[in-house]
Formats: structure tokens, sequence, C-alpha cells
């Protein structure tokens, strides 16, 4: 009867072990950015840049930053990639750790300006957009989605269908990678 009473414990220790091992925990920011090559033939260009907190956070954003700590901010990972579009191009990601979805959705909708174009056919996150935007020296897209409780933006310095097309294929990387670790199986 021991042996028995034994060999469940183990048994039991055993497959609460295996359970542990098979979870899938939630990516931390930083380990959702692209790396080098992810995304064919885009690099990393700077130095990652992390805040976890409200006083780091407004020292690499400063005044931008409010809307952000207002909606739950936790942590948030900035990195500037390049790549080639018909010659050099850099894209700036931004992604934002807001704690829980209803943060997410709330900077997603705070941010919204109105003229953005939403990204419905095979969209990144739950919700995506993108617009074309006027810059003093090149026009340039910005693109947003969220998705569980990361918000995600990006700019590419290039106004053309193919530098849209790489934004959208690195939000597509990027919720692909929000989605695959948020999971339990």
């Amino acid at each position: 009867m021991k042996k028995i009473f034994i060999l469940g414990i183990i048994l039991l220790f055993c497959l609460c072990t295996q359970n542990e091992e098979t979870q899938i925990e939630p990516k931390d920011v930083v380990d959702l950015l692209p790396l080098d090559g992810e995304i064919s033939g885009w690099s990393r260009s700077s130095a990652t840049e992390i805040a976890e907190n409200e006083s780091q956070l407004l020292s690499l954003i400063n005044g931008e930053g409010q809307v952000y700590i207002d909606n739950g901010f936790v942590k948030c990972a900035f990195q500037t990639y390049s790549g080639d579009i018909s010659g050099p191009v850099d894209l700036r990601l931004r992604i934002w750790d807001m704690g829980d979805t209803t943060n997410a959705k709330a900077i997603y909708d705070e941010l919204e300006s109105g003229s953005e174009i939403p990204w419905t056919n095979n969209n990144a996150g739950v919700e995506a957009r993108y617009e074309l935007k006027a810059g003093i020296v090149v026009d340039y897209y910005e693109l947003e989605f969220w998705e569980d409780k990361f918000f995600v933006w990006m700019q590419i310095d290039a106004d053309t269908q193919a530098g849209l097309d790489v934004a959208q294929l690195f939000a597509l990387n990027i919720s692909t990678a929000i989605s695959d670790t948020t999971q339990s199986e």
C-alpha cells in the first residue's frame, strides 16, 4: 500500500513538472524585437533602448510619455533597423507592454488621430492601422497595432507601397511572436 502511495506521489510530481515545462510564458517586450536578418535584409542599426519605469520612459520620450503612463505603461523597448528599398531606409520600432489588454486597447484608441487607414485584411494584432505622413526630409508611413497586452508602433522612412509592405511584414512577425508566446498548451 505504501509503495502505491509513493508511486502515486512520484507520478503526480512528474505530471505537474511536465505541465510546467510545456506552458509558454508571455514574452518580454525585448524578446519581441526582431533579430538581425529575421526580416530578410533588415538589421538593427542602433542600441536597444528600454524603459521599465516612469522616469526612464520620460527621459526616452519626454512629454510624449505621459499618455502611456496614464494608460498603465509597464515596460517598452525601442529599436531602429536599417534595410534597403531602392536605397537605404530606416525603420523605428517601439513595443509597449501595457500590462493588460484593456490598457493596450485604450492606448491604441487614445492615440488615434482619425486620419489613419484601418488595416483589416490579414492584419497584425486585434486592430491595426497605418498612415502616410509628410516629413521634413522624406514622407513616411506609421503603422500601429495592439494585441494581448502589447501596443506596437513603427515608422518607416519610405512613402512607397514597398515601404508599407516592409512595415506590415515587421508587424505580422511581431504579432505572430506575441500570439505564439501568450498561448498555453
